[in-house]
């Protein structure tokens, strides 16, 4: 029997001794582990994924240079594509409470009428509401406007966003790019992924769409293939952005010294291709500023006061610019 019981007792101690040198054995792996686990997730984070040989823009805090290296940028305004979904559930739902209560309204509405009449407003025998002229007219407007404004463009659209004027506006642009590759070069970020502006458009939604292209490629083509070319980009633009106001700004000339008068290079043939995109304006959804004439003297070439290189403006004449597009908005 006392043999029984020290056999037991013995085998007993053997399991309780071996579970204990395990779980030591285990706790001790896991200490070794983990540096080596962590030392893993800070490499991971260290080390940039390297999608194109360019430097990428992605704040806009990042000093640019402007028309001397190739730069993507892609800078999103602070509302999230989840709460612009939500201000706009938000609208759509407060659009069918009040159709829903029109039928109420209509003796206001018929006084409403009887007043526009004796007033002299007209209605507009096309689609039964009252023409607002207002809608189609330019007016001043605060810096909040452009919280849901898009920039497309070249450098000097990059300027822009050095300037941090506009710091709520969006821009897709990229020093040299033209008007025959804008929609489809990988120039927009797409969260560490290269996307096209074509591709980028139909992920996003904009209030306001602001174009300046062209200078970059005015040696292509002739003023027939220009105008294909922007009108292309209205099209993707509107068929991705429906309810967005298009802006069409004239391209910045350059100073005399810098045109090649016998060539392509020069401001009449800019001019000419200014005046092509602004016949494409309908002043109804598309309308076209003359950002060009801010800047240019009695001659149409853009003032050497303003410029260093012949074909950028200065940071300090960029709120020149901004000035212009807050006293010249349609506001919906």
């Amino acid at each position: 029997m006392k043999t029984t019981k020290r056999i037991l007792l013995g085998l007993f101690g053997t399991i309780a001794l071996t579970s204990f040198i395990l779980f030591a054995l285990d706790a001790c792996l896991m200490n070794e582990a983990a540096p080596y686990t962590s030392a893993q997730t800070n490499a991971r984070l260290a080390v940039p994924v390297n999608l194109t040989d360019e430097t990428t823009v992605r704040t806009k805090d990042e000093q640019l240079s402007i028309g001397t290296s190739e730069r993507h940028m892609l800078y999103q305004s602070q509302e999230s594509d989840q709460e612009q979904q939500q201000s706009q559930t938000a609208e759509n739902a407060a659009a069918d409470k009040a159709q829903d209560t029109a039928p109420s309204d209509k003796v206001h509405s018929s006084q409403k009428e009887a007043d526009d009449k004796k007033s002299g407003k007209k209605k507009d025998t096309k689609n039964g509401q009252a023409d607002d002229k207002s809608r189609s007219t330019f007016q001043t407007v605060s810096e909040e406007y452009f919280s849901d404004a898009l920039f497309i463009g070249d450098s000097r659209t990059v300027g822009i966003l050095q300037s941090h004027l506009l710091p709520q506006a969006s821009y897709y642009a990229k020093t040299g790019i033209g008007i025959g590759s804008i929609l489809s070069a990988r120039i927009v970020n797409e969260g560490g992924w290269m996307t096209s502006i074509r591709d980028a458009l139909s992920r996003h939604s904009y209030g306001k769409v602001y174009i300046m292209i062209g200078i970059n490629d005015i040696s292509n083509g002739d003023v027939d293939w220009f105008t294909e070319q922007y009108q292309d980009i209205l099209n993707t633009v509107r068929q991705t952005q429906p309810n967005a106001v298009i802006y069409i700004q004239g391209n910045i000339p350059m100073s005399y010294g810098t045109q090649d008068l016998d060539g392509a290079l020069n401001n009449q043939n800019l001019s000419q291709r200014n005046e092509a995109s602004r016949a494409l304006a309908d002043e109804e959804t598309i309308f076209y500023l003359d950002i060009d004439k801010i800047y240019a003297d009695e001659n149409g070439h853009l003032k050497s006061t303003f410029t260093s290189d012949g074909l950028h403006v200065k940071s300090d004449y960029y709120p020149l610019w901004v000035d212009y597009l807050l006293h010249h908005a349609i506001v919906r």
